[in-house]
C-alpha cells in the first residue's frame, strides 16, 4: 500500500519540503509540499537524487577492504579493529598529527555528524584537519568571526521584504541560495521587481540570475574587490546613513575612515574595469532605496580578495542603515540556536592559532586551508602526513590541482574512508565504511536554518528504516572513537559514554537543543504540525549576540591584508600575459556535489561539462561550437567541448566544477558514461588568499587552444 511522508530535501541549502511517496521499499514519487512552512511547494530537479542514491545498485552497502586481489568485502568488526590498529600504528611511530583528516559538505545536511564529526576528530588528537570550508566559504566565516564575534553570524538577507539587492558573484536562480536557504528564491527575486525595486547583479557572466535582473554589469574575474572598495570609499564620504539609524554600537569607525584616504576612485574604476559613473550610481540607489542589500557568495570568497570582498560587503550594508533591519541583512533566531549554545558552551572560534607545517598558512577554528593537503603528504619531514580519513568527502575533484593529489594519494600508509561510493578519491582507499543513504536516517537542518531568510523549524522521520546490519555515519564515527581510547581510564570513560549515546542517540541531543533554544520547542511539539512550525521572519537581535556588544568595523586581522590590497592599487598595471584568458567556475540546478551525476534521474545533459567562451576568442583561436578545446595551466591540461556564447565576458572562460568521472578504478556506473573533466586539474593549489588562505579558484589565467 502506498504511504505518503514528509521530507525536507537535503541535497542543498535551499531546504525544500517534499512529499515522498513510497510502497514497500520503493520510492514512488518526491514531489513539493505544498504545505511547507518554508519551501510553500517550490522543489528543484536535485531532491530526486534521494530516489536515485537510495535505488543506486553502485552505492555502497557494506565495509570494504583493500587487498592484493581488490576490494573485499569484511564485517564491521573486523573493519573496526584493523583500522584502529593501523591508525594507531602510525601516530605512534611518526606522531598523532601524522594522520590527517578531510570532511565533505554533505557534514553540514547531516545533523548526526554535526555532533559525532568533532568528537571522532579530537580522538585523533591530529592538527592536521582539513575540509571542503576552505574551498568555498572560509573568507564569509573569517569576516563574520572577527567583525561580529561568531563564525555563524553571517548576515542573512531579508529578500522577501528588500526593494532593492546588488549581487556578486553568486547565481542564487541556479543555487536556490547559499549560505542564504531560501526555496523558491526565483520567484522571490521576481517579487522585487514586482513591487517596484531593482535588482543589480556584477558578474563576469550573463548568468540565470542575471536574466532576471535589472541591470548586469560585467566585471573581471577577481576584481570585485575594487569595485566593492569603491561603493565604501563613496559611502564614507557622505552622510551615510542618511538619516536611518544603526540598532547597534560600532567601534574602529574613524580608524576606518582614515584607512581609505589613499585609496582614488579612478583607480578603482580602473581595475574593476567598471566605471565611477556606475559606482556612484549603485551607491546612490543603496542609499535611497528603502531597503536595500548587498549580498556576495562564492564567486567573491574563492578569488585573490575574497576575505576584503566580505568585509566590504558587510561595510555597505551597515553604512546604507541596512545591517540587522528588516528589507536589509539580518541575523536568524533559530530553533536550535548554534550560536548562543556554542557561547554559553564557552566554544570559541579563532584564526591563525596555528600555522601549516609546510606553507605557514593560518588555521581557522582548528582547521588548515586544504590547498595545502598535497604539501604537507608530499613534503618529507618531522610532521608529515602518512595517514588520510575523509568523512564524506572526494578531495580529488574538488581540491585544486587534483591531479598531483590524486599521486599523492598513493603514498600513504594508510587511507580510510566513510563514503557510500567507489569514487575518484575513495578508490585509493584502505578500508571504505560505507553509512545508510539519507532517506534511512532522520533529519533536521541545524546549520542551514541558522543561515535561513526566515525562521521555521522542520523535522524529518526516516523514510525507510536502516538495513539489518547497517550503520549511520554517526554509528561508525562513534565506534572509531569508542575504540581509539588509549588508556584504561580513557576505555572506561568512553565505554559509558558510548553506552549512553547508543540510548540517547542524536535525536536526544537536538530534543534538547531545541527545548532549550529561544521557542523552547521539542521534537514532539514539531511532529504535531503539518508542514513544520513558522517562527515568522528575521528579526533584529540583541547587540549582546556580538562580541563586546558592538560590531568591530576594522579588524585588526583585516589592517595587513587591507594595505597590502592598497599597495596591489597602486602598483597595478592593466597589461595581461599574452594569449592568456582568466577563468570562472559555473553552477548547475541538477548538480551541486560530484556523486549527484551519478543519479540518473536529475537527466544531466551530456554536454553539461563544457567551456563557455566569448566569440571574439573562440574566433581568435579558430574554435568553433561544439570543437574540442585543450584548457592549459601551469599544473595541467584538459579537453572539453566549446560553447560560443555572448552572456560571458570577454577574456573569459567558464567550466563547471565536480565533474572528471573519466578516472579508472570507480564504481560510479551512470557518471562514467559523461564523465567531463575536473575543473581542480588545471587549478594551481599554491594560488590561496591572502588572508585566509581560502582556495583561489576565480580569476586564474589558462591558455586554450583548439585539439
Amino acid at each position: 500500500m502506498a504511504r505518503q511522508m514528509e521530507r525536507v530535501c537535503s541535497l542543498c541549502e535551499a531546504m525544500c519540503g517534499l512529499i515522498i511517496e513510497k510502497s514497500g521499499d520503493k520510492v514512488l514519487s518526491i514531489k513539493g509540499n505544498p504545505a511547507d512552512v518554508f519551501s510553500s511547494g517550490s522543489y528543484c530537479p536535485k531532491s530526486q537524487g534521494l530516489k536515485d542514491l537510495y535505488e543506486d545498485p553502485d552505492r555502497l552497502k557494506q565495509p570494504l577492504k583493500k587487498t592484493k586481489a581488490g576490494f573485499i568485502t569484511v564485517p564491521w568488526e573486523q573493519a573496526f579493529e584493523e583500522i584502529v590498529e593501523k591508525i594507531q600504528k602510525v601516530q605512534k611511530n611518526h606522531g598523532k598529527s601524522s594522520v590527517a583528516s578531510y570532511v565533505g559538505n554533505p557534514n553540514v545536511h547531516n545533523y548526526a555528524n554535526t555532533f559525532a564529526v568533532p568528537l571522532f576528530l579530537r580522538s585523533l588528537g591530529t592538527k592536521n584537519r582539513f575540509s571542503a570550508t576552505s574551498v568555498d566559504q572560509l573568507p564569509h566565516m573569517l569576516v563574520a568571526q572577527l567583525m561580529f564575534g561568531h563564525q555563524f553570524l553571517i548576515p542573512i538577507a531579508d529578500v522577501d521584504r528588500t526593494d532593492y539587492m546588488l549581487i556578486l558573484g553568486a547565481n542564487p536562480v541556479v543555487s536556490n541560495g547559499s549560505l542564504l536557504s531560501a526555496a523558491g528564491l526565483s520567484s522571490k527575486l521576481k517579487h522585487i521587481k514586482d513591487r517596484g525595486g531593482k535588482i543589480v547583479v556584477i558578474d563576469p557572466r550573463y548568468t540565470e540570475t542575471a536574466s532576471l535582473a535589472s541591470q548586469h554589469f560585467f566585471i573581471k574575474p577577481g576584481m570585485d574587490a575594487y569595485f566593492l572598495a569603491g561603493i565604501v570609499k563613496i559611502l564614507l564620504g557622505q552622510n551615510f546613513s542618511r538619516g536611518k539609524c544603526s540598532p547597534h554600537s560600532w567601534s574602529n569607525l574613524e580608524e576606518l575612515q582614515v584607512s581609505f584616504n589613499e585609496i582614488a576612485l579612478d583607480q578603482l574604476a580602473n581595475i574593476s574595469g567598471i566605471s565611477i559613473e556606475v559606482m556612484e550610481q549603485v551607491s546612490s540607489e543603496l542609499l535611497d532605496a528603502k531597503t536595500s542589500i548587498c549580498y556576495g557568495r562564492m564567486g567573491v570568497s574563492t578569488q585573490q580578495h575574497g576575505t576584503i570582498c566580505h568585509w566590504l560587503i558587510n561595510l555597505i550594508n551597515l553604512l546604507t542603515g541596512n545591517f540587522d533591519q528588516p528589507g536589509g541583512v539580518m541575523f536568524t533566531h533559530p530553533a536550535y540556536d548554534i550560536v548562543n549554545l556554542m557561547n554559553k558552551a564557552g566554544v570559541k572560534g579563532r584564526f591563525a592559532k596555528y600555522k601549516t607545517r609546510v606553507r605557514k598558512l593560518p588555521d581557522f577554528d582548528g582547521e588548515f586551508p586544504v590547498s595545502t593537503l598535497l604539501d604537507e603528504i608530499i613534503t618529507p619531514g618531522d610532521g608529515q602526513i602518512k595517514g588520510l580519513i575523509t568523512v564524506a568527502g572526494n578531495p580529488v575533484l574538488s581540491v585544486p590541482n587534483g591531479t598531483e593529489l590524486e599521486k599523492a594519494m598513493k603514498q600513504l600508509d594508510l587511507y580510510v574512508a566513510v563514503d557510500f561510493y567507489l569514487n575518484e578519491t575513495t578508490k585509493y582507499a584502505d578500508y571504505i565504511l560505507p553509512p545508510t543513504s539519507p532517506l534511512e536516517r532522520d533529519h533536521y537542518d541545524i546549520v542551514f536554518n541558522a543561515l535561513a531568510i526566515r525562521n521555521t523549524v522542520r523535522y524529518s522521520q526516516p523514510v525507510f528504516a536502516a538495513p539489518k546490519g547497517s550503520l549511520a555515519d554517526w554509528q561508525i564515527l562513534l565506534e572509531l572513537w569508542k575504540r581509539l581510547a588509549s588508556t584504561p581510564a580513557q576505555r572506561y570513560q568512553r565505554s559509558l559514554i558510548y553506552k549512553l549515546a547508543k540510548i540517547i542517540k542524536p535525536k536526544g541531543l537536538l530534543d534538547l537543543g531545541l527545548r532549550r533554544g529561544p521557542y523552547k520547542l521539542s521534537l514532539k511539539k514539531i511532529g504535531r504540525q503539518v508542514g513544520g512550525v513558522d517562527l515568522g521572519p528575521l528579526r533584529q537581535s540583541d547587540s549582546s549576540r556580538f562580541r563586546n556588544s558592538e560590531i568591530d568595523l576594522y579588524p585588526k586581522d583585516l589592517h595587513e591584508g587591507w594595505k597590502a590590497f592598497q599597495r596591489e592599487v597602486q602598483k597595478f598595471r592593466s597589461a595581461d600575459p599574452e594569449d592568456t584568458l582568466l577563468i570562472i567556475g559555473r553552477r548547475n540546478l541538477r548538480s551541486n556535489n560530484s556523486w549527484m551525476h551519478n543519479c540518473k534521474g536529475l537527466k544531466l545533459k551530456k554536454d553539461a561539462c563544457s567551456i563557455f567562451m566569448h566569440p571574439n576568442n573562440a574566433s581568435e583561436r579558430n574554435l568553433e561550437d561544439g570543437s574540442i578545446a585543450v584548457v592549459s595551466s601551469s599544473v595541467g591540461a584538459i579537453q572539453l567541448p566549446v560553447k560560443i556564447t555572448n552572456k560571458i565576458m570577454k577574456g573569459v572562460v567558464s567550466i563547471p566544477h565536480g565533474w572528471g568521472h573519466g578516472r579508472p578504478g570507480t564504481k560510479m556506473s551512470h557518471a562514467a558514461k559523461s564523465p567531463g573533466e575536473s575543473l581542480n586539474d588545471i587549478l594551481d593549489h599554491k594560488n590561496v588568499e591572502g588572508i585566509s588562505g581560502n582556495a583561489v579558484l576565480n580569476g586564474q589565467r589558462v591558455k586554450v587552444r583548439r585539439t
